[in-house]
């Protein structure tokens, strides 16, 4: 009988051992994709940063242009649900920042980056944040 006690405890024990251990690799996973979805949208802050201080707009139209599928990919991504105010306020500023552009293509200023230079500025902080909230808070980046 006592063997018998043993046994199942002891399936118990593994049991919930492998449940465990699931759950523990799907935190890992997505730990992980959070950090690769940080490293994108961190990717995209830096490329869209120095094309503001090179004052290329071609370049800013170009980044613009890159970013909105990096922000379509973590939206559709689960697991992310603490983010999807940044992600959210990023999609927006994004948004605003490409009708400013074309508003300025259409203009045809000799210096169109005066006029999106706020909303660039703007939308660089609000992608600081998102990847902020992708590693939870902490952020190991470069300003």
């Amino acid at each position: 009988m006592f063997i018998g006690f043993t046994r199942a405890v002891a399936a118990i024990v593994a049991g919930s051992m492998l449940m465990l251990s699931g759950v523990t690799m799907a935190t890992a996973d997505t730990a992980s994709q959070a950090r690769q979805a940080a490293a994108k949208v961190q990717t995209m802050h830096d490329q869209l940063q120095s094309a503001l201080e090179a004052e290329d707009f071609a370049g800013i139209s170009d980044r613009l242009d890159q970013l909105r599928p990096v922000l379509d990919s973590i939206a559709g991504q689960p697991g992310f649900d603490s983010s999807m105010d940044e992600l959210r306020e990023a999609k927006l500023a994004s948004a605003e920042l490409d009708a400013k552009i074309e508003e300025a293509e259409m203009a045809m200023l000799s210096n169109p980056i005066e006029m999106i230079t706020g909303l660039v500025q703007g939308l660089l902080k609000t992608l600081l944040g998102l990847v902020g909230s992708l590693l939870g808070g902490g952020l190991p980046v470069r300003t």
